[in-house]
């Protein structure tokens, strides 16, 4: 982990993209059907999820968090920006069997 120190001397960005690239290649190598990599190269899905969590997590909680937590939030990510990605390419007809189909909560 890093100290405090050690995250002064390097730029907030490089200590979020540090961390990072190994959760997101992790999930693009678990992912045996290639979908992943279908909708976005690795360098787009680490560019996406470096964007959502230095937005949602400060570095001081980011640096304290465990890796099995934050490996979750990237896999969450990943997973719902490829469903967002897949309704954006339905017809009105499809979304509306889709919506039709919805639990309404």
């Amino acid at each position: 982990m890093f100290s405090n120190h050690d995250t002064t001397m390097i730029p907030k960005q490089e200590v979020y993209h540090i961390r990072l690239n190994p959760l997101v290649e992790r999930e693009l190598t678990s992912d045996k059907e290639g979908v992943y990599l279908e909708k976005c190269s690795q360098g787009e899905w680490l560019v996406y999820i470096m964007t959502e969590i230095m937005e949602h997590i400060p570095l001081e909680r980011f640096i304290t968090m465990q890796d099995d937590k934050l490996n979750g939030h990237v896999g969450r990510l990943m997973a719902l920006h490829l469903v967002a990605g897949m309704l954006n390419d339905f017809t009105p007809e499809q979304m509306k069997i889709f919506d039709e189909c919805l639990i309404r909560r």
